[in-house]
């Protein structure tokens, strides 16, 4: 697998609990050992998540995230359509990104706990 031809599910480190989780969905453009640049969508929440109106998405866009700063990275399917995706709400409270035939999931309950 190619990492550079997937689509990237990134959260960012919490540098405090209080601080708004940042999510970022896209394809990383370049992979160092410093960075990664990555053309994709934002989306920032606090901890009180009720509704998809809640989450601020932003625009598609080319960011550089510095391996320091990266939590985690989940590698979706390279045929997810993340730019023209979708928030929608889950059943149990949960938010996923949908392209019509693929969910990734964005915010669960979990996210608002308190490390």
């Amino acid at each position: 697998m190619n990492a550079k031809e997937c689509v990237w599910k990134v959260r960012s480190v919490k540098s405090y609990p209080e601080a708004k989780n940042h999510i970022f969905v896209g394809k990383p453009s370049e992979i160092n050992s410093t960075y990664v640049l990555l053309k994709c969508k934002t989306f920032h929440f606090g901890k009180n998540v009720n509704t998809v109106r809640d989450i601020q998405v932003g625009k598609v866009e080319y960011r550089i995230m510095p391996w320091s700063r990266i939590e985690i990275v989940n590698v979706l399917d390279k045929d997810f359509e993340y730019k023209s995706a979708q928030l929608s709400m889950g059943e149990k409270g949960q938010i996923n990104l949908t392209d019509g035939s693929k969910e990734v999931l964005i915010y669960t309950s979990n996210d608002s706990r308190v490390f």
